[in-house]
């Protein structure tokens, strides 16, 4: 039975991973699920008895997409982030784990949002939750100052991560790399949490 349960597993798992890359290339309208079947290699009868539906299955991919965001808190406490710096290595360390799926991650994102649909919508409402939350972390820790505008705070730190996901084709038209190249990657957290923490922190 343990088998029989890893295997079901293991199909669920590879169809949420060629729906994210699908998805990310050609939008969710125009993917079918026998696409989605074919490019994980099981059938399509696997996506209703795991999913339900196409639209089950978008919503496990969008949990898996938040899921990479959330890593780079997870198990972190507020405590540990006193500096700039200490957040820096932070990213640093979920830089290295999840660079690999980048490119797809930064593609979904830009394609849900662009598309302006309820796709695009429920997506931002997932990443503004996981960004609220994080505020809310260092707030509870006293990281923020109290004159500082909580409503606006998250999305502000929103902008500055979407706006590197909408406008990376013309940062590299521009500086000749992606913006998530990797020395570019770390001198823009460092610049973003440098803002942040000078902007928002109280002073002690």
């Amino acid at each position: 039975m343990a088998a029989v349960n890893q295997v079901s597993q293991d199909g669920r798992e590879r169809l949420i991973r060629a729906a994210f890359v699908l998805f990310a290339e050609r939008g969710f309208d125009s993917v079918t699920v026998r696409d989605i079947a074919a490019a994980s290699g099981v059938s399509v009868g696997l996506i209703n008895h795991h999913f339900g539906s196409k639209d089950g299955l978008r919503e496990a991919v969008d949990v898996y997409f938040i899921g990479q965001f959330e890593d780079a808190i997870t198990g972190v406490a507020p405590q540990q982030i006193k500096t700039a710096e200490d957040h820096a290595t932070i990213i640093d360390q979920w830089i290295e784990r999840h660079e690999a799926d980048w490119p797809t991650i930064v593609a979904y994102f830009r394609r849900a949002l662009l598309e302006e649909s309820e796709w695009g919508y429920t997506l931002f409402q997932r990443f503004y939750g996981f960004v609220q939350n994080s505020v809310t972390r260092m707030d509870v820790d006293g990281q923020i100052a109290p004159d500082v505008d909580r409503l606006w705070l998250p999305f502000l730190w929103m902008y500055m991560e979407i706006g590197t996901m909408v406008f990376d084709p013309y940062i590299k038209r521009a500086l000749g790399k992606s913006g998530y190249d990797r020395e570019l990657w770390r001198r823009r957290h460092r610049a973003y949490m440098s803002l942040i923490r000078r902007g928002v922190a109280p002073r002690r």
